[in-house]
């Protein structure tokens, strides 16, 4: 054996060690949960969003206002079927401060559940908080 097929090998064997379930496929950790307590989410086809509703601006944080910091914090979420936010994830961060004050406000919002088959269904989306100074 090549010395980088050698490398190669032990790599996957420590891997496979480890982690047999990854080398398998089988990984159900890794895969994303298709339900909100019990209930199936929305498949939410092609343009399929619930409405907002209510949807207060999140407040600047001292630090941030006085560095003068401004951008996007993403929010990864569901909607419930009664139209409240739940399980909030923040998936890209701007500082520790407006993240915090990102996910307040979006905690605070209300929307239109998605119907799905006659019946209100959760929902997992995300959305972009913006922090502007003006």
């Amino acid at each position: 054996m090549k010395p980088r097929q050698v490398l190669v090998a032990a790599i996957t064997l420590i891997v496979g060690m480890a982690y047999p379930t990854v080398l398998a496929g089988q990984d159900t950790e890794a895969k994303e949960s298709k339900t909100y307590q019990g209930d199936p989410l929305c498949h939410g086809g092609r343009g399929v969003y619930p409405h907002r509703v209510h949807t207060p601006e999140p407040e600047y944080d001292n630090q941030a206002r006085k560095k003068k910091i401004q951008g996007t914090v993403v929010l990864s979420m569901i909607v419930t079927k009664e139209g409240r936010t739940a399980d909030i994830e923040v998936t890209k961060t701007l500082t520790p401060g407006l993240d915090k004050q990102a996910v307040k406000a979006v905690s605070q919002w209300t929307f239109e559940p998605v119907i799905e088959d006659g019946k209100p269904c959760p929902f997992k989306t995300a959305v972009e908080v913006d922090f502007k100074l003006y």
